[in-house]
């Protein structure tokens, strides 16, 4: 059975159900607070905008929602206005539940080929670009300890021309899953998500869940991003005064493309670590070690031992038992009050660095955030500059790169580039408005298959193309400019119901290419997964 064809099926749901049906008994006659997870929409205004975390760096975080009031409204405007369609709230325990759909038509001044659906030939182009998703959202918690909720989306949609293209070249559909080819243009893929959360009192914390993971305060991360499909993981944590010590094992996909019915993916393991210290009232400093080590090869023989396992940070061994060697990503995050809901932030990231100049790998990022900016409510802002080093995150083989199912688990660019990007929005009433703006420039590699200047994080280390006067942008110089405008009209705040139209334009130039493409949609969306392909 293929490990991601039917994830959603897996999805660890006997253990879902099992685990709800226990503590909901354990905690049947317990105050149950409204428990939600923080996601792009309410990260600044639950996380920044006041001091009631300590420690914001790892994401989601769960929190409670004191915004839950029961309306004296008939039932159909409770349900399409303000509620989830199923909504049970008791002493012990909350439950919701809504049935999940996006929808939206639109078009791309650039045609993107389509391909013959017996043939699977380019036969013709289209401007048309469409989302079709039909799914469902279940969750809830526990008393005020115990968090769950599981969700699935089946879709179908054609893309503009710069994300049809990642997706045929890596098989995944962005930050979803793959895909089979849909007819004449586009694609039919599903996905899933799963998450339980307890946390037994206020020093513990354990995570299960089939999802993604995000370490950092900015927009982008270098050392973990949520720009990624689903995996399986269980992370835990541990509070002590003013540290978090935090330890998450996971499962990834090596290769895409060594599926066999039989095995399923082949697959490595992650370790990742991170101590956030409090170091003061508006300083906090966390130290980030991550290790991809084979558990596989591709012909799915075992490569596992006991330090896999390990819950102490720095202490794992550096190859697995067949001696293959880990790929070891270190990390700073800091954070910085400058005043109540403006923070400064930064990251630094250290990938195995050696003595030649083509082994210094490595990256920083440097940000500002501010919420109600201005004084004014639900508008905020966010500035930062990226930068990574030619090579980072890459390995000698595909069974350790920094990478799950074909893309990055850090920043979507790779590496060998400079970034800056800013975005802003801004909640008035039932309005949302957002804005973004990125302008990039990296070295690609030109048309010869054994070129490697160290932007392909998937080309082997021993392929590299230069050994001294390594730069970043180094190799076929591009310019990446990337914006996006939306604006939607929210119908229901609790499952973010909304009408919402958009434009996007990009332009991506080098002395062999020029690809420029504006694309327009509107559409009626719900759900709050951060669908943006800003790459």
């Amino acid at each position: 059975m293929s490990f991601k064809k039917y994830a959603h099926k897996l999805n660890l749901r006997f253990l879902f159900c099992s685990l709800i049906l226990l503590l909901f008994i354990i905690h049947l006659n317990a105050q149950a607070p409204v428990l939600n997870v923080t996601n792009s929409y309410t990260q600044q205004s639950v996380l920044y905008n006041s001091d009631t975390f300590a420690h914001t760096a790892w994401k989601p975080v769960v929190y409670t929602n004191s915004a839950y009031q029961k309306a004296d409204r008939s039932w159909l405007h409770r349900k399409f206005f303000e509620e989830h369609l199923l909504q049970v709230q008791q002493p012990g325990f909350n439950i919701f539940g809504d049935f999940v759909f996006d929808e939206d038509a639109g078009a791309t001044k650039r045609a993107v080929p389509t391909i013959s659906s017996s043939n699977q030939n380019h036969d013709g182009t289209t401007k048309f670009n469409y989302i079709n998703t039909r799914g469902y959202f279940f969750g809830g918690n526990v008393g005020d300890k115990f968090y769950f909720e599981t969700d699935f989306y089946e879709n179908q949609a054609s893309f503009a021309g710069y994300v049809d293209s990642f997706i045929r070249k890596t098989g995944v559909i962005p930050f979803q899953n793959s895909y089979k080819n849909l007819k004449a243009k586009g694609f039919d893929y599903s996905y899933s998500t799963a998450k339980l959360v307890y946390t037994p009192n206020k020093y513990l914390l354990f995570n299960l869940g089939y999802g993604t993971n995000f370490i950092g305060d900015g927009y982008r991360s270098l050392l973990l991003s949520d720009y990624n499909t689903p995996y399986p993981y269980f992370r835990t944590s541990i509070n002590i005064g003013s540290v978090q010590y935090s330890v998450m094992y996971s499962q990834y996909i090596s290769n895409e493309n060594s599926f066999t019915y039989a095995e399923g993916y082949p697959r490595k393991w992650g370790q990742t670590y991170l101590v956030d210290w409090h170091a003061t009232k508006n300083f906090n400093i966390g130290i980030f070690d991550a290790v991809v080590s084979s558990i596989e090869n591709v012909d799915h023989e075992k490569d596992f031992g006991v330090t896999h396992f390990s819950p102490v940070i720095f202490l794992h061994s550096s190859k697995s038992p067949s001696g293959l060697k880990n790929n070891d990503v270190l990390g700073l995050n800091l954070k910085y009050t400058i005043i109540p809901a403006v923070d400064f932030y930064a990251q630094v990231m250290l990938d195995n660095s050696g003595s030649e100049d083509w082994e210094k790998r490595y990256g920083y990022q440097i940000g500002i955030r501010a919420g109600n900016l201005f004084k004014i409510d639900g508008l905020n802002a966010q500035a930062e500059f990226n930068t990574v080093r030619p090579y980072s995150y890459a390995s000698d083989t595909i069974t350790t790169v920094y990478a799950h199912d074909g893309q990055s688990l850090a920043h979507p660019l790779g590496a060998n580039f400079k970034e800056g990007v800013f975005v802003a929005d801004y909640s008035y009433k039932r309005w949302w408005f957002r804005a973004e703006a990125m302008a990039a420039r990296y070295g690609n590699d030109s048309s010869s298959a054994a070129e490697n200047f160290g932007r392909d994080i998937f080309k082997p280390l021993y392929t590299h193309s230069k050994t001294n006067n390594v730069s970043t942008d180094q190799g076929l110089l591009t310019k990446l400019y990337y914006g996006d405008i939306r604006i939607a009209y929210i119908l229901n705040r609790k499952t973010n119901m909304r009408v919402e139209t958009g434009a996007v334009f990009r332009s991506e130039k080098n002395k062999l290419d020029n690809y420029k493409d504006v694309q327009f949609y509107i559409g009626i969306r719900m759900s709050f997964r951060k669908l943006i392909y800003d790459f």
